[in-house]
């Protein structure tokens, strides 16, 4: 029988959270202040993924986010990242991404964990699970 089909992917440096378009009352456009780092991120999930085909049925999406540990951590939390940015806008900014590289669209995510934490190492770390 075919095990669910799972990959792992780690994007180094702080977790990013997704900007809304702004428009410019000047030029009267939206712009986008992230496409660089759209750009930049969506590159290092095309090389991880490693020319794989994309995921285009229900997936489980488990993602974590590791913020530097601050020099002094609040008395109250020494684990969990309780600030800015909101987890639903890290979660975003990286569905957007993956969508088209790595899966078919972001609707197709029938199962979210996500998690905010410290450690020494900033980084965004996920895990996309086929379901059956």
């Amino acid at each position: 029988m075919n095990e669910p089909r799972s990959m792992k992917y780690v994007i180094l440096g702080d977790p990013i959270p997704l900007y809304r378009a702004r428009f410019s009352s000047i030029s009267n456009r939206m712009f986008d202040s992230q496409k660089e780092i759209k750009l930049v991120t969506g590159i290092t999930l095309v090389n991880q993924h490693d020319n794989q085909p994309v995921f285009d049925g229900p997936i489980y999406l488990d993602i974590q986010f590791f913020f530097l540990t601050p020099l002094r951590k609040p008395k109250l939390n020494k684990q969990w990242h309780v600030y800015r940015p909101d987890l639903s806008n890290l979660i975003k900014f990286y569905e957007d991404i993956a969508t088209t590289i790595i899966i078919k669209d972001d609707c197709i995510i029938a199962k979210i964990s996500a998690t905010k934490s410290y450690d020494k190492n900033a980084r965004t770390e996920f895990i996309i699970t086929e379901m059956k």
